[in-house]
């Protein structure tokens, strides 16, 4: 175990590295200039550019510009932004808490939501109260979530005068009720489809071994029903939970980008974006190396979790 977790962190500086080329590249051929954007208002004349790109150092070819990214990210400095020349590593430590909250508290709520409903769903089998649920589960997998995001601030604002938008954000240490309330909706938002997903894989698992042959021996060995659905028919699901949580890690944080956006949150998601418009490739590039390092430690994490939930597995 231990040889197999020092394998992957080791390999985890080349997964980034060749990502952040792939993505280097794809900032460069997409339209658009950074340099442009900044002269704005000043005035649109090839002089002003030119003065620009030399200043933000885009004039230099884009093999030396990544090279000389590459130099400052393995140093730990993140650079300056391209629009106002701003240090981009307390920008990235503000937001990344946001964030990282808003994916927990989401994952959280999916757990709660997706696998009661998947036991429910498996255990009554073939009822109205099982093909209600799947029904319900198959909306929520339909519904896009900026949607969803959208009705959850409308209504309670045409219906009870009340918004959840962020007005003054309160962190978790120092109002944990102000930042409870303001997290939830977007945490509730992206945890509908996730919990949806979940649930009805939780269901397909279970309906597997539901009737298998050491599932019919604990019931004639008299165990409650309770014991036999949690201990050992869910049990053997934990490992497709495993699964889905890692995928949905990545899924939430792709997420946080819209929905950051609806509710208001200063996080990640809104920096990155505030970054793509501005054609701010450092940004972009730092936001997503955060990005990218917390799925593969997630994802790692999940793989290490693998051989406590099943003993069979060995790495």
């Amino acid at each position: 175990m231990r040889a197999y977790i020092i394998r992957r962190l080791l390999l985890m500086p080349f997964m980034l590295l060749a990502m952040s080329a792939l993505l280097f590249y794809l900032l460069q051929v997409q339209p658009g200039d950074a340099a442009i954007l900044k002269v704005g208002a000043t005035g649109n004349c090839a002089e002003c550019v030119q003065r620009v790109r030399e200043d933000l150092g885009l004039d230099r070819p884009p093999i030396v510009q990544y090279l000389s990214w590459l130099g400052d990210i393995v140093r730990g400095d993140f650079g300056k932004t391209l629009g106002t020349n701003d240090p981009i590593r307390p920008e990235i430590t503000q937001a990344l808490p946001k964030t990282i909250e808003i994916a927990v508290f989401t994952l959280i709520l999916t757990l709660l939501i997706g696998i009661p409903v998947g036991v429910i769903s498996a255990v009554k089998q073939g009822t109205i109260l099982d093909y209600f649920l799947r029904v319900v589960t198959v909306a929520g997998l339909s519904v896009p979530t900026f949607w969803l995001g959208t009705i959850f601030v409308l209504v309670p604002v045409l219906w009870f005068g009340w918004t959840p938008l962020v007005r003054d954000y309160s962190s978790l240490t120092e109002n944990p009720i102000d930042n409870l309330r303001i997290m939830f909706w977007p945490a509730f938002t992206l945890a509908i489809s996730s919990s949806a997903y979940l649930a009805r894989l939780v269901r397909s698992s279970m309906l597997e071994v539901l009737y298998s042959d050491y599932v019919r021996t604990a019931r004639a060995k008299g165990l409650k029903e309770s014991v036999v659905v949690l201990r050992h028919v869910l049990r053997g699901s934990l490992v497709t939970i495993l699964t889905l949580i890692g995928i949905q890690f990545g899924a939430v944080l792709g997420g946080s980008v819209v929905i950051e956006q609806i509710y208001g949150i200063p996080g990640l998601g809104t920096l990155s974006l505030g970054a793509v418009n501005h054609q701010d490739y450092r940004e972009v590039l730092a936001v997503t190396m955060v990005f990218a390092s917390l799925f593969i430690l997630i994802t790692l994490t999940i793989d290490v979790l693998y051989a406590y939930v099943d003993p069979r597995i060995r790495y």
